[in-house]
């Protein structure tokens, strides 16, 4: 280890970039909020490929003069505080002076730029934060700033960006959520010479909320309104049955600033509780207005997070709001004493089924042989194929179904409790996996092609897995620049929500749930789970019957596409024991 030195001023430049430049969507982030403070109303955006190649952000706002622009690429320059105790009292996007001299050291960029009053603009051209060349620049007011070759000096920073159209949507995803919170201001967005967004200056909320996330949701709106001494609530929210798989439609916003906060998205859940099924998330835009004292928009280095003064409070506030704009009352509190914090807990499975693990002590089932492990082998295509042996289903007794959910089986001295939904799951997904691919799957052509629109992101994912969705069996194709339209589906999925498993598919990609190369196996297991019967909906005996066979024609399977098991076997010995009919040690 060497001795302690002073690093020069290229490294500790790269270093800071490195807090506030993540990836190019950063630098897309930060010049909007600059437009935004510079009181623009009109912000384009362009981008080329991922953003590395270029991002270009010009707006109308009110420019700098000629020797501004040379202090604004310096490191804690700002024209947005001057005393500690502005520090307390924030009420700008950006205001720590560390967007444009991030973004230049990690680049080859122009700014250009021109107030107002001026007759011309300046330009300043720079090169990992040098700069290399300034002049007079005819131009109308406002800035431009173009930025080429982003991470061209640090390498390894862009080896680890992701591909091309995951930067394109996150890309999007920053444009969309200050749209919705700027719907004064006009914004456009273009990749590759192609308009992805063009949302029109002057626009109303839920205007903006239809432009982006399509007029099915658009016309599906709450408003939502609170109104405290302290705090202020505000926004839209969308019904239910317009839900999503993710968190990913939950837009929350502290004094117009977009921040990622999970307590804010749970509160918004908890909000939604009753109202939703499992493993289903709400479309909402919520904006939270107080005391900029009350609120630490500088505890994280891109101010993506905030810290509250009084979180309790906030949060019992939304719960409240949300609720109310659903006629379910308000009855969570809007504070909880001192040193009491509020648990909150979301369901992260939407299977009736999740194995527990066993304490060391407590006697264990005796499951069928081979009974798998719950954790799924490397590749879907070959789950838990077992070798030389087998085990049937049509032949067991059916003694009930209990609680809806469980079909209880009876097996010379065993009891075999059998998860109906991941058994009906497991049927649907081989039958759906061995007719798909091209190989004569049947199909079912739709009277009238169902028209999805999609969010401007959404319709990003689905122009990158277009073709693999056709390889499945969904027939869907672009239907202008903002829906796909499907015109056939495999035959199974007849009576299938198509609309809501087209969603599911998309949000999968844009989470990065869906790995191209075991996309159809994924994208199969996720469909199977949609056309499967639910927890909840009890079977008749000719029902149960047709789901055993239909287990043993399909191979006999132990577990769901997931890897879970599809039963528990209890013998007669272990049950004897549990109610004490025969000692212990027998």
């Amino acid at each position: 280890m060497g001795g302690i030195r002073v690093l020069d001023q290229e490294l500790i430049n790269q270093i800071a970039a490195g807090e506030v430049i993540e990836r190019p969507a950063s630098v897309v982030k930060e010049l909007v909020e600059n437009a935004i403070d510079a009181c623009a109303s009109s912000v384009s955006v362009e981008i080329e490929d991922s953003g590395i190649d270029l991002v270009r952000v010009a707006d109308n706002g009110s420019g700098m003069a000629e020797g501004e622009l040379e202090l604004a690429v310096l490191r804690h320059a700002t024209s947005k505080i001057s005393r500690p105790h502005d520090l307390f009292s924030i009420r700008t996007l950006g205001f720590r002076g560390e967007a444009l001299p991030s973004i230049a050291s990690v680049s080859r960029a122009l700014i250009a730029t021109r107030p107002l009053e001026a007759q011309a603009g300046s330009y300043l051209s720079m090169e990992a934060g040098e700069a290399v060349e300034k002049g007079m620049k005819g131009m109308p007011a406002g800035t431009v700033v173009e930025v080429r070759d982003l991470f061209f000096n640090t390498p390894a920073r862009r080896k680890f960006l992701k591909a091309t159209q995951t930067e394109q949507r996150h890309i999007i995803d920053v444009i969309s959520r200050y749209a919705l919170a700027y719907p004064q201001i006009r914004f456009t967005l273009s990749i590759n010479g192609r308009t992805l967004l063009n949302l029109r200056q002057g626009s109303t909320l839920e205007e903006r909320i239809a432009a982006i996330w399509g007029k099915e949701v658009g016309g599906k709106l709450r408003p939502l309104s609170d109104e405290r001494p302290a705090i202020s609530i505000r926004g839209m929210l969308a019904s239910p049955e317009v839900s999503r798989p993710s968190r990913s439609g939950i837009y929350t916003y502290v004094n117009q600033r977009s921040v990622m906060d999970q307590s804010l998205r749970s509160a918004v859940l908890e909000g939604y509780r009753g109202l939703l099924m499992k493993q289903r998330y709400p479309l909402a835009v919520l904006f939270i207005d107080l005391e900029p004292s009350e609120v630490d928009v500088n505890v994280h280095p891109a101010k993506a997070e905030v810290r509250f003064r009084s979180p309790s409070a906030v949060f019992g506030t939304i719960v409240n709001a949300v609720r109310r704009a659903f006629d379910q009352g308000s009855s969570y509190p809007a504070a909880v004493p001192a040193g009491k914090a509020v648990e909150y807990r979301v369901e992260e499975t939407g299977m009736p089924y999740r194995p527990v693990q066993q304490a060391a002590d407590e006697p264990a089932g005796r499951p069928l042989p081979a009974s798998p492990s719950p954790r799924p082998a490397p590749s879907q295509e070959d789950l838990f194929e077992r070798k030389g042996e087998k085990i049937t289903y049509a032949d067991k007794s059916i003694i009930g179904v209990f609680q809806s959910t469980y079909v209880l089986l009876e097996d010379g001295s065993s009891l075999i409790i059998l998860d109906q939904h991941a058994a009906h799951e497991r049927v649907t997904y081989e039958k759906l996996r061995n007719g798909s691919n091209d190989s004569g799957n049947p199909v079912q052509e739709l009277l009238t092609p169902l028209v999805i629109e999609l969010s401007a992101v959404e319709f990003s994912a689905f122009e990158e897995v277009a073709e693999d969705i056709r390889k499945i069996g969904i027939e869907a194709e672009a239907f202008g620049s903002g829906a796909v339209a499907v015109r056939a589906v495999p035959s199974i999925l007849g009576r299938a929500d198509i609309r809501g498993i087209v969603h599911d598919l998309l949000s999968a990609v844009m989470a990065g749930d869906l790995r191209r190369k075991e996309y159809r196996s994924d994208a199969l297991a996720r469909i199977a789970c949609h056309r499967s019967v639910r927890a909840g909906k009890g079977l008749q005996t000719p029902e149960i019957e047709g789901l055993l066979r239909d287990l043993d024609e399909v191979g006999s399977p132990l577990t769901c596409p997931h890897g879970r098991p599809l039963f528990k076997q209890i013998g007669k010995d272990e049950i004897e024991r549990w109610i004490g009919r025969r000692p212990l040690s027998s």
